[in-house]
C-alpha cells in the first residue's frame, strides 16, 4: 500500500473511532435519516444509524437516487435471494472478527492496526457485485462523509437538538457560504425523483402485436437482477467478483418456467443493449405462444421499462416484489449451488 493511501485509510479509521466512541446506535434507529447536501460532491447524502434494534452496529451511507432503493426496499418485502440487488450504498461497520470481510481483515493488518471485540471495516454494496472493500477514493469521500456525520450525530447526542424522526423529520446539514459556517436544522424527508427509463415501441409493433390472439397465460419476468453467485472466472482486476445476470420467465398458473439464463456482463455492450435484448425476448414470446393477459414483474424500473410493450399490447402489467414460481425456483438453485 502506497503511504499516500496509507494515511488515507488511517483518517478515515480516526473518524469512524470517534463515532464508535459515541455509540449512536444507542440513540437512532435505522430510519432516523442524517441528510448531509455535499458541495464537495455536488449531491446529496443520507446516513442510516444500524444497530438499535439488535443487529449489527454501523452506519450506512447512500448517495442521490440510492436512498430511492432502500425506501423501496423498506416498503416491500424482496426475497433474501435478490436482496443484494436493492442495496447500493458504502458502509462503515463495527462487527466481530468473523463478521468483517477476509479483504477487509487484511487492509486492517497492513494499516498495523488492531481490534479486541469490536472490529472497524468499510465495504461498498454495488449493484452485479458482491460486497467489496472500498476503492481508495471511496476511502477520501467517506473520511469527508462520516467527518459530517459525526458532527451531526454530536448536534443530536451532545447538544440536545430536537429532531422529530417519527413525525418523518430528518437533520439537514450543509455548508453556508454567506455566513461562512455549517448549518444542521431538522427538515422533512426528502428524496431526489427517480428516473427510470422507457423502452418505446414502434407504432408498426402495435399492428402487428394486435393481430396475436390473446391467451389466459399470467407470466413473470425478470431480467434487471443479478445471482449472489460466484464464479471464479468473474474477478475482475481490482479483486472484485461480478455476478452473473439471470433472465427468468415463468407461467403463474402452472408454475412452468419456461426460460432461465445467467448471462455474463460481457455477453453484451452495455445496459441499453441489454433492456433491448430482454424485451425483444418477451416479444418473441408473444409470437410464439400468444399475448398473456398479464405480466408481472418484480419493480417500478422493471414496469418502466416494459410499460410502452405492455399499454400497446393490451396487457396488464403488474408489480409484485415477490413472484409465485420464480421465487421457488430461486430456493431450489440454493440446493444445488
Amino acid at each position: 500500500m502506497k503511504l499516500k493511501d496509507k494515511e488515507a485509510w488511517l483518517e478515515l479509521y480516526d473518524v469512524a473511532k470517534k463515532i464508535q466512541e459515541l455509540e449512536p446506535w444507542k440513540y437512532l434507529w435505522d430510519m432516523d435519516f442524517l441528510v448531509y447536501l455535499s458541495d464537495e460532491l455536488q449531491d446529496v447524502f443520507y446516513c442510516s444509524v444500524m444497530g438499535k434494534g439488535g443487529m449489527h452496529k454501523g452506519l450506512a451511507i447512500y448517495r442521490g437516487q440510492q436512498i430511492n432503493k432502500l425506501l423501496d426496499m423498506i416498503d416491500n418485502n424482496y426475497p433474501d435471494k435478490i436482496m443484494i440487488n436493492y442495496q447500493e450504498c458504502l458502509n462503515c461497520n463495527f462487527l466481530s472478527r468473523e463478521d468483517t470481510l477476509p479483504e477487509n481483515r487484511e487492509i486492517i493488518k497492513e494499516l498495523g492496526l488492531s481490534f479486541r471485540g469490536t472490529w472497524i471495516s468499510f465495504e461498498r454494496f454495488e449493484k452485479g457485485y458482491e460486497p467489496s472493500p472500498l476503492n481508495i477514493k471511496q476511502v477520501k469521500d467517506m473520511t469527508m462523509l462520516l467527518g459530517n456525520f459525526y458532527m451531526m450525530l454530536k448536534c443530536i447526542i451532545e447538544q440536545g437538538m430536537k429532531v422529530d424522526f417519527e413525525k418523518g423529520q430528518v437533520l439537514v446539514r450543509h455548508y453556508d457560504k454567506d455566513k461562512k459556517l455549517y448549518l444542521n436544522y431538522p427538515q422533512a424527508l426528502f428524496a431526489p425523483d427517480q428516473d427510470y427509463k422507457t423502452l418505446m415501441v414502434s407504432d408498426d409493433y402495435e399492428k402487428a402485436v394486435m393481430q396475436i390472439p390473446q391467451t389466459e397465460m399470467e407470466l413473470e419476468y425478470e431480467f434487471l437482477n443479478y445471482l449472489p453467485m460466484k464464479i471464479k472466472a468473474n474477478k475482475e482486476k481490482d479483486g472484485r467478483y461480478y455476478l452473473p445476470r439471470v433472465r427468468i420467465m415463468a407461467e403463474r398458473k402452472s408454475g412452468f418456467v419456461m426460460m432461465c439464463d445467467l448471462i455474463d456482463k460481457n455477453d453484451y455492450k452495455d445496459e441499453e443493449e441489454y433492456v433491448k435484448e430482454s424485451a425483444q425476448v418477451l416479444i418473441d414470446h408473444f409470437y410464439k405462444m400468444g399475448r398473456p393477459k398479464a405480466i408481472y414483474v418484480r419493480d417500478e424500473e422493471t414496469k418502466a421499462c416494459l410499460e410502452n410493450i405492455a399499454e400497446k399490447a393490451q396487457i396488464k402489467l403488474i408489480v409484485r416484489p415477490k413472484f409465485k414460481f420464480i421465487d421457488g425456483f430461486y430456493k431450489g438453485l440454493d440446493r444445488i449451488m
